[in-house]
C-alpha cells in the first residue's frame, strides 16, 4: 500500500554547509574564501537574503573562473533554500557553463536542483552528462538511479545503483538508494537485505536514516511481518516525531497486528498534524465501522 509517496520522494534534505569557521564581521576582505565564509555565517542564521547579497558582491570581484563558479554554485544553493527558483536555476546553469567539464559539483548541483523540483528528466540528463565526463564518480549513476526511480523505471534504476555501488562499495547512501528501488518495485525481501547493508556501512544523514526506517517498515508490512514493521517504524517516529508518513505506516502496522487502540492513536496523531488527511480519515472510519 502506498502511503505518502510524495512525502517520501524528496526528502533528501539539503546538506548545505556542515562546518562553519571563525569569521571577523568587521570587514569583508577581497578574496573569494572570505565571501564564502561570510555567506555561510548568514546561512547559519537563516538569513538567506543576506547570504545572496554577499555572494553577489563576491561575483563583482575579479576572481578566478573556478572561484566565480563556486560562488555561483553556492549562491544557487542559497537561492534554492530561499525558494528563489529562477535565480537558483540560473546560477546552477551558469556554473555548469563555466566549469561543468572540469568540476563534478556543477552537474551534481543542478541535477539535485532539478530533482528537488520534480523535473526528473532534466535531473537525469544532468546526471547522465556528468557520468560521461566523470565515469569514476559514483554520485552520477546514483543520481541517475534516483531520477529513474521517480519515473517508475525500476529495472534501469537498479542497474545504475549497481554501477554506483561498484564505484564505491563503502557508500551507505548508494546502497540505500538501491534498497528503495527494490522496495518500490515490490521486492521487499531484497530491499531488506540492502537496507541492512546500508545501515552497516553507515555515514547516512539523519534524514536518510529516518527514511530508511520507514522503508524497512514498509517492506516488512508487504511481507506481513507486522511486529518487525512496528519496531522499525518506532525508530522512524523517534527520529521524526511529526512525520505523518511514519505515523500512517505505523498505524497500519498496528491495525494489521490487531493493536487497534494503538492504530487509533497513530491515525489521530496524523489528523492533529494534518487535519483532513484522507488516509487517516478512511482508516479511522474503517475501524469505527467494525
Amino acid at each position: 500500500m502506498k502511503i505518502g509517496l510524495a512525502q517520501r520522494r524528496v526528502m533528501r534534505g539539503t546538506a548545505f554547509l556542515s562546518v562553519l569557521w571563525w569569521f571577523c564581521s568587521a570587514a569583508i576582505a577581497s578574496d573569494a574564501q572570505t565571501y564564502q565564509t561570510a555567506a555561510a555565517v548568514a546561512v547559519s542564521k537563516l538569513d538567506f537574503e543576506r547570504a545572496i547579497q554577499i555572494y553577489s558582491k563576491g561575483l563583482e570581484q575579479q576572481f578566478s573562473l573556478e572561484d566565480r563558479a563556486e560562488l555561483l554554485r553556492m549562491r544557487g544553493v542559497t537561492a534554492q533554500l530561499a525558494k528563489r527558483w529562477d535565480q537558483a536555476e540560473a546560477d546552477f546553469t551558469a556554473a555548469v557553463e563555466m566549469v561543468g567539464s572540469t568540476d563534478p559539483r556543477a552537474y551534481i548541483g543542478r541535477g539535485f536542483f532539478y530533482h528537488h523540483q520534480g523535473r526528473f528528466e532534466l535531473a537525469l540528463a544532468d546526471y547522465t552528462a556528468g557520468a560521461k565526463l566523470f565515469p569514476d564518480n559514483g554520485a552520477f549513476p546514483n543520481g541517475q538511479g534516483l531520477a529513474l526511480v521517480e519515473q517508475g523505471k525500476f529495472k534501469e534504476a537498479i542497474n545504475r545503483f549497481d554501477e554506483a555501488i561498484r564505484l564505491d562499495p563503502t557508500s551507505g547512501a548508494f546502497m540505500f538508494g538501491r534498497a528503495e528501488a527494490y522496495n518500490r518495485s515490490d521486492r521487499p525481501q531484497t530491499a531488506l537485505d540492502d537496507y541492512d547493508k546500508a545501515l552497516a556501512l553507515g555515514y547516512l544523514t539523519q534524514d536518510d536514516t529516518y527514511r530508511l526506517r520507514v522503508g524497512v517498515g514498509d517492506a516488512h508490512l508487504k511481507l506481513k511481518n507486522e511486529r518487525a514493521a512496528v519496531e522499525s517504524l518506532n525508530k522512524a517516529v523517534e527520529l521524526s516525531p511529526n512525520s505523518t508518513t511514519a505515523l500512517r505506516y505505523r498505524g497500519l502496522a498496528h491495525e494489521r497486528a490487531g493493536e487497534l487502540d494503538r492504530a487509533y492513536r497513530d491515525y489521530e496523531a496524523v489528523l492533529i498534524l494534518n487535519p483532513g488527511d484522507e488516509f487517516a480519515v478512511k482508516r479511522l472510519q474503517r475501524l469505527r465501522s467494525k
